[in-house]
Formats: C-alpha cells, sequence, structure tokens
C-alpha cells in the first residue's frame, strides 16, 4: 500500500501538489492529467526524492526516507532523466545497477530481454537514441523487481512495438502484492493491460478508479 496523506508540496509560489490525499492498492495503475497536474512531482515525492512541504508519503507501512536502505532497495524509479551512465554501455550500466542490488547476472541478461535491448547491450548509453534510451531505463528500474515501480512517461519516443515491449515488461506487476504507478498522456496504453487510473489535476485527485473492463473504470474521490 501507498498512502499518501494531506500532501503538499511547493516550489517558491507554485503549488505543485494541493492537499493530495489517495491511497494506492496493489496492481497497476495509470496516473494521468495534463502537463502541469502534478504526476511526475507525486512519483518523485513517492520515489523520496522531493520532499514534502507539507503532509506525507507512507510506502509499505514506512513513512518515505532514502536514508533508509531497506526503502531504497524496495523502489525502481525511472524518471524523465535515464538514470543511466552515458559513458557506460547498456550492459555495463545495468550490470553495475543489478550489483548494487544484489541481481546476479541472469536477471540483467532477463530484463535486456524483457525489453529487446540485445543489439544495444555493447552500444554506450550517450549513443543511444532516445527511445532506446528510455527502454533500458525502464530496464534499470525493474532490474531488481521492486514492490514499488514508479515510471515516468515510460512510452515518450517509443513506437507501438517498443511501448508494448514496456507494457509486457510491467505486467507482472499486476500479480501478488506489488505496485506499479505509470505516469503518463499515453492512457490508451496502460488502460489496456492496467488494473485502474488515477486523475490528477493542478495538484488535486480528480478521479480514482479500478478497471471492470479495459477501458472502464469504477470512480471513487
Amino acid at each position: 500500500m501507498i498512502r499518501v496523506n494531506d500532501l503538499t508540496i511547493a516550489f517558491g509560489r507554485t503549488v505543485a501538489i494541493n492537499n493530495l490525499s489517495l491511497e494506492i492498492g496493489p496492481g497497476v495503475f495509470g496516473l494521468f492529467g495534463q502537463n502541469g497536474s502534478g504526476k511526475s512531482t507525486l512519483l518523485r515525492a513517492i520515489a523520496g526524492l522531493v520532499r514534502p512541504t507539507y503532509g506525507q508519503v507512507i510506502g509499505r507501512g514506512h513513512r518515505v526516507n532514502l536514508s533508509d536502505e531497506t526503502f531504497r532497495r524496495s523502489i525502481g524509479y525511472a524518471g524523465h532523466e535515464s538514470g543511466l551512465y552515458g559513458r557506460l554501455t547498456v550492459g555495463e550500466n545495468l550490470r553495475l545497477f543489478g550489483s548494487l542490488y544484489g541481481v546476479g547476472p541472469g536477471r540483467v541478461g532477463e530484463a535486456i530481454r524483457e525489453l529487446d535491448l540485445g543489439r544495444f547491450e555493447h552500444t554506450r548509453a550517450e549513443a543511444l537514441s532516445a527511445g532506446t534510451r528510455r527502454r533500458a531505463s525502464v530496464a534499470r528500474a525493474l532490474l531488481h523487481e521492486p514492490p514499488i515501480l514508479l515510471l515516468d512517461e515510460p512510452y515518450a519516443n517509443l513506437d507501438d512495438e517498443a511501448a508494448n515491449l514496456v507494457s509486457a515488461a510491467v505486467e507482472p506487476w499486476k500479480a501478488g502484492e506489488r505496485i506499479a504507478l505509470i505516469a503518463t498522456h499515453g492512457a490508451k496504453k496502460v488502460k489496456a493491460f492496467a488494473d485502474g487510473g488515477i486523475i490528477l489535476r493542478d495538484g488535486r485527485l480528480v478521479m480514482q478508479g479500478r478497471y471492470d473492463h479495459p477501458n472502464t473504470a469504477t470512480a471513487s474521490t
């Protein structure tokens, strides 16, 4: 469970998240809204990368705290920046991050296959196209199969085939007690397989619901 309690995040006079409260249970959920709605800021708050101005975020029963190694290991986050080392190859990046999480070469190989990165394994990250870099960033985030997976615009710069690879790689989070939260403008792609969706506007919750069918949501606020 992720629990957001009376969360407000302001950057100077700009309020990105405005007294937001919500709960997110296990499954895969889309996070929707226009630019400036607060999607990215909310993901960063859950990941512990931005501090609340007011309120709090609780992840897996504990207040978000990046100094807690157990919490850090429970999060997989891919933001607008790839998080990859440009002068390292795709394979070197994933093996490096895998070693930090205690992930062996077998799992690294699986992530490379899942995101169809085999032909780029020996290519430096700085030489990748924007779309391939995005897939490699997603592979890095889900490499250690974290209980909480946070993806910010993972479909950016991807064609339909590559977008389907991302969706397939995230689909295992539909089972068990894990949570995947996908912030995206590509609502159609997420609704095709997600368990539910959350809509933000001006940093506030507009709608939250689970899908009874691929394109049907039951709203709750």
